[in-house]
């Protein structure tokens, strides 16, 4: 019987360090206080943005973890594992705003970026889950670029309409002349 438990952990570490593995970052966030009924909400927010929610026990996600975060303080409390699987923060954004809207704040206790290998704090975490996602910073340029170049058409089409207005006047002139 100890030995079958001391597999299912074993095998639970290795599950989270594969998910770690696919994911493209991962944030560790308490859920003290959420109903299951929030819970099952969130999961399907976060689902939609490309994200992943597991619950996860706080020694085996420490084991899962060690090599990749240098953790100084203990892992307390009931936590979940975001994993980002499409996107860096779009599930974290997503998690952040549907808490927010359910006047609950989300208690980040840390994250993880895979591609850089950084490892975030909590404040880190909170900042970029404020920043707007990548389809929202690629709209905001769009549109800047489009004024932009809307701008510079009339700049370029104003010489050659004042020309324009030049000529006519001229024409006009001599015309009238005549």
């Amino acid at each position: 019987m100890i030995n079958m438990v001391k597999q299912t952990k074993l095998y639970e570490v290795e599950d989270l360090k594969a998910r770690i593995n696919k994911a493209k970052s991962f944030f560790l966030v308490g859920y003290q206080g959420w109903d299951a009924n929030l819970f099952n909400l969130l999961r399907q927010e976060v689902n939609k943005e490309g994200g992943e929610l597991k619950v996860v026990r706080n020694s085996l996600f420490g084991r899962a973890t060690k090599d990749l975060i240098d953790q100084n303080e203990p892992i307390v409390g009931p936590n979940v594992c975001l994993f980002n699987l499409t996107d860096e923060l779009a599930p974290l954004s997503s998690l952040c705003s549907f808490l927010e809207d359910k006047g609950l704040e989300a208690d980040l206790k840390l994250g993880f970026l895979t591609k850089t290998e950084k490892h975030l704090n909590r404040q880190e975490s909170l900042h970029l889950a404020s920043l707007p996602s990548a389809q929202e910073l690629r709209t905001m340029l769009v549109r800047g670029l489009s004024a932009n170049l809307g701008r510079l058409a009339i700049s370029l089409n104003s010489p050659i309409q004042k020309f324009a207005f030049i000529i006519k006047a001229l024409q006009d002139k001599q015309g009238g002349e005549e």
